[in-house]
C-alpha cells in the first residue's frame, strides 16, 4: 500500500508520522503535547508545501504559549475571570491567559494523550488518540475526548473530534482547533482570504462578546495591511463552510472546510500574528465565552456524544 505509519523520536518526545509515498503528503502528531499535529505537508503539482507553522524544536514546542495547532477542549477562547455558571451552579477555572485574568483554550493542551488505534487502507491512513477528562479544576465532569486524524490519497487531511459524557451528570462542551497556516515563504500581505460569514462578533476591551455587527467586506478579501483577531458567525446553506487562503503568485489555494449545522462548527476565529508570516484559522463549535453566553454551547447528557470534522486541502 502507498501509505505508511511509523514512530520516531523528536528530542525527548515521540512523534507519529503518517505519509503517502506517491505524493509525499504527510502529517506528524505528538501525543505527549495534547495530540497536536506538528507538521502537515500537502502537494500541489511539483511542490510539496508545509502548510502549518509550529515551533521548530522540541523545547520550543513544549514551551509554546501561542497554542500552535492545539486542540481546544472542553472550551475554546476566553472565559472572563475563569468563571461560569452551568445549570445554576458556579464554577471557577484556572486563570491561564498570559498577563491577564481569563481562562483560555481549554484543559487538554500539553496533556499526554493515549494512543488508541491506527489503520491503513488503500485510499487512506488514520490514527486516533484520546484523553479522559475527570474531575479537573473548574470542570468536575467525566468526559472522554478523542481525535482521529486521516490522510486520503486525494490529498485531503481530516480532523475528527469526539467527546462522550462518561459521567452521571450533564456537562458543557465546546471544541476548537488552533492551527497557524502558511503558504510557502510569502508574507500574509501577499494573500487573499475568503471568509464564509456576513456577521462578526463585537468584543469589549477584554475580548469578550458584547453582540454582533455586519461583516460586509468584498470576498476574497486582501490581507494586505489587514490586522485580524476576530470571531465570525459562519454562514452556510449546506452542511459545511469553507475558508480559503489564496496565493495568486503561487497559484495555490488552501481550503479549510468545517462541518456546520446543529452542534457543529458554526463559528470561526481568524488571527493575523504581528510577524505576518501565517494566519490562524480556527473553527469553533461555539462563540467566545460560550460557557456563559450559551452561544453554540453543546450540553451532553450522560452517555451522549458530540463530534465534528475539519478538512484541509490544497488546490
Amino acid at each position: 500500500m502507498p501509505f505508511e505509519i511509523f514512530k520516531q523520536e523528536f528530542g525527548e518526545l515521540t512523534e507519529y508520522i503518517i505519509q503517502e509515498s506517491t505524493s509525499g503528503n504527510r502529517f506528524v502528531v505528538i501525543p505527549e503535547l495534547g495530540g497536536i499535529v506538528r507538521q502537515l505537508s500537502l502537494r500541489k503539482g511539483l511542490t510539496l508545501y508545509s502548510v502549518l507553522k509550529t515551533p521548530p524544536t522540541p523545547n520550543a514546542l513544549t514551551e509554546d504559549t501561542q497554542s500552535a495547532s492545539e486542540l481546544l477542549f472542553p472550551f475554546a477562547s476566553r472565559i472572563p475571570e475563569g468563571k461560569y455558571t452551568f445549570l445554576g451552579k458556579e464554577y471557577q477555572l484556572g486563570k491561564n491567559e498570559a498577563g491577564k485574568t481569563n481562562a483560555i483554550h481549554g484543559l487538554v493542551r500539553k496533556q499526554k494523550f493515549n494512543f488508541e488505534k491506527q489503520s491503513i487502507n488503500q485510499d487512506s491512513a488514520s490514527i486516533e488518540f484520546s484523553f479522559p477528562l475527570k474531575d479537573l479544576e473548574g470542570y468536575p465532569f467525566d468526559v472522554n475526548f478523542s481525535v482521529l486524524y486521516t490522510l486520503f490519497s486525494d490529498g485531503r487531511f481530516t480532523l475528527k473530534y469526539e467527546a462522550t459524557n462518561t459521567g452521571t451528570e450533564p456537562c458543557p462542551a465546546m471544541f476548537g482547533w488552533h492551527p497557524y497556516f502558511l503558504l510557502g515563504n510569502e508574507m500574509t500581505d501577499a494573500w487573499k482570504i475568503n471568509i464564509p460569514s456576513d456577521h462578526i462578533v463585537d468584543f469589549n476591551n477584554n475580548m469578550i462578546p458584547i453582540g454582533t455587527k455586519p461583516f460586509n467586506y468584498e470576498q476574497p478579501m486582501l490581507l494586505y495591511r489587514k490586522v485580524l483577531d476576530n470571531c465570525f458567525i459562519v454562514k452556510s446553506e449546506t452542511k459545511s463552510a469553507v475558508t480559503e487562503l489564496i496565493s495568486d503568485n503561487q497559484h495555490i489555494t488552501l481550503r479549510i472546510e468545517q462541518e456546520t449545522g446543529e452542534g457543529k462548527f458554526n463559528y470561526l476565529v481568524i488571527y493575523t500574528p504581528p510577524a505576518k508570516d501565517c494566519v490562524a484559522i480556527e473553527p469553533l463549535t461555539g462563540n467566545v465565552d460560550a460557557f456563559n453566553n450559551g452561544e453554540g454551547l453543546n450540553i451532553l447528557a450522560p452517555g451522549n456524544s458530540i463530534s465534528g470534522i475539519i478538512t484541509v486541502s490544497l488546490f
